[in-house]
């Protein structure tokens, strides 16, 4: 059995890659692979700030990234400096449309470069809903006193945020990543969900069995976090 999530509005994997492998020069070997598979809309935004040193004298410089969609804008394949990210977006397909772009992302990834060496493999989503505020209790919805969240916050009406990790990814191999944002304040109330699952991958490893284990593992971490009224009344219950 599984459930429909129309909670669930974007998910990613991020390929992490051996430093100075995919730098800002090399996208454009990429690019046109991702065109040949439909993500035609092409835009250059910038990624952020990087620290340079040179001859001992600190700068900063814009990072550079590239994102490729396919029309709808539902598929989106990111280029940064040493990462590939593969995202779906708004109404969510299924698992298995996820997998066959992530297989299409790095099928180009691979056309582009010559044995890249993908050195860590993490899995995000974002799921997030929205409910009356007339008799909410955070208890209705969070799964508060099992596994993960702590009894304190039992009866609770208030806006929360609440931050969990576990793991170093250089120390431990593996690093998760959980937070959750209600905001009680209006009605309806918001309540979001993100998660990262971050693995170091070991040299010759299957990526698809590994990003498989992630999401059983990030569906696992999800039901642990709700309650049955969220299963039957927001993700519409099991079905076959």
């Amino acid at each position: 059995m599984a459930y429909r999530k129309p909670t669930l509005v974007e998910t990613h994997a991020e390929l992490h890659l051996s430093q100075g492998s995919l730098s800002e020069a090399r996208f454009f070997d990429i690019v046109p692979e991702l065109k040949k598979l439909g993500f035609t809309d092409i835009e250059l935004s910038t990624a952020g700030l990087s620290l340079d040193i040179t001859q001992g004298r600190p700068s900063t410089r814009e990072m550079q990234q590239v994102r490729c969609w396919r029309p709808g804008r539902k598929e989106l394949v990111q280029l940064r400096a040493d990462v590939l990210v593969a995202n779906l977006t708004g109404d969510y397909p299924g698992w298995d449309a996820f997998v066959r772009l992530f297989a299409e992302a790095r099928s180009a990834l691979e056309a582009g470069m010559a044995r890249p060496v993908v050195t860590s493999l993490n899995l995000g989503a974002l799921d997030q809903f929205e409910v009356s505020r007339d008799g909410f209790s955070i208890s209705g919805y969070l799964n508060v006193g099992g596994p993960i969240i702590p009894t304190w916050y039992a009866g609770c009406t208030a806006s929360l945020d609440l931050d969990m990790g576990r793991g170093l990814l250089d120390q431990d191999g593996y690093n998760r990543q959980v937070h959750m944002a209600i905001r009680s304040g209006g009605d309806p109330v918001k309540i979001v969900f993100r998660s990262q699952f971050h693995d170091r991958v070991q040299a010759g490893a299957d990526l698809v069995a590994l990003l498989a284990r992630l999401h059983d593992e990030s569906n696992s971490t999800f039901e642990a976090l709700i309650t049955d009224r969220v299963r039957n009344e927001i993700m519409g219950g099991r079905k076959a």
